[in-house]
């Protein structure tokens, strides 16, 4: 996220919600009902957003960094949001709480389905900002942190674990439906050798723009994109709403050079404006599908 307007954080929301209803509900089935877990499509889930470039210096004191409008736009649209979603049900969402880090900050919502919603608060003078360094920051946090460096996993159990541990990457303003995920999911369980995945997208709204939008995504989107699948593969699955298998995009070829620090105008292009095309040329070249 960046500088989200109060339409486009409400939209996110609601699909934040709509997941979180739906993990208690199959979590309660699970629990309850004793329904076999293969039959019921059960899966954990935790949402990380990332806010790029989000602290601004405090008028009153000089040397105090503070979080932005946008971040506190946030902060009160998930409290009044939520009031408005689980309210009819007499539930809340507790305020979040508050961690210093070493790249600014983190605040730590728990929904009352009992999943998390991690905001991640960057300050760009204490890390690289903007998207491709936003991703390589969760990557590194879901693949090396919570599972290569566990130390109660064993080697077996982290291999499976990668097989199974998914990242869906999404812009700010996406509406999806949690059946959506799952379509997605089971396409990439189905053939072990699909690294990353994409699914298709509507956009919403209406006027001049968004007609000129569906022509664009039409063409762009979903002519060209299902064209290259049924050809062969599709070359770049976009950020704005994208699977990626954690064991493919883990490879040291794959995550490693995608790293790589612009110091050429040609590279800002490749790495920092075509991100999401460069990590799916990527993941071709280590034998890993793309699809559609």
């Amino acid at each position: 996220m960046w500088h989200e307007s109060p339409e486009e954080i409400s939209e996110m929301l609601k699909s934040i919600f709509r997941i979180d209803e739906d993990y208690s509900a199959r979590k309660l089935a699970l629990n309850i009902l004793n329904v076999d877990e293969q039959h019921l499509d059960f899966y954990e889930w935790e949402t990380h957003i990332f806010f790029d470039d989000c602290m601004e210096r405090s008028d009153d004191e000089k040397d105090e960094m503070i979080v932005n409008q946008f971040v506190r736009l946030l902060i009160n649209s998930v409290d009044e949001f939520g009031k408005k979603w689980y309210g009819k049900r007499h539930l809340h969402i507790p305020p979040p709480v508050k961690i210093a880090t070493p790249y600014g900050g983190r605040l730590v919502w728990t929904l009352p389905g009992n999943t998390q919603i991690i905001c991640h608060l960057k300050d760009k003078n204490k890390i690289r900002h903007k998207k491709r360094w936003s991703q390589i920051m969760y990557m590194y946090y879901f693949l090396g942190h919570q599972l290569m460096d566990n130390p109660d996993l064993t080697d077996a159990q982290k291999e499976v674990r990668a097989e199974n541990t998914f990242l869906l990457a999404l812009d700010g303003d996406v509406d999806f439906q949690p059946e959506a995920i799952i379509k997605v999911v089971d396409l990439m369980k189905r053939n072990p050798s699909v690294g990353a995945a994409c699914g298709r997208i509507h956009p919403t709204g209406g006027g001049y723009m968004q007609w000129y939008q569906k022509f664009e995504y039409a063409i762009g989107h979903w002519l060209q994109k299902a064209t290259e699948h049924m050809m062969g593969c599709v070359l770049c699955s976009p950020g704005c709403f994208s699977l990626f298998r954690a064991k493919a995009v883990m490879a040291d070829n794959v995550m490693r050079t995608y790293t790589t620090v612009a110091n050429q105008p040609k590279h800002f292009v490749q790495y920092d404006q075509g991100e999401d095309r460069w990590l799916c040329t990527l993941l071709l070249k280590q034998g890993w599908r793309v699809e559609y």
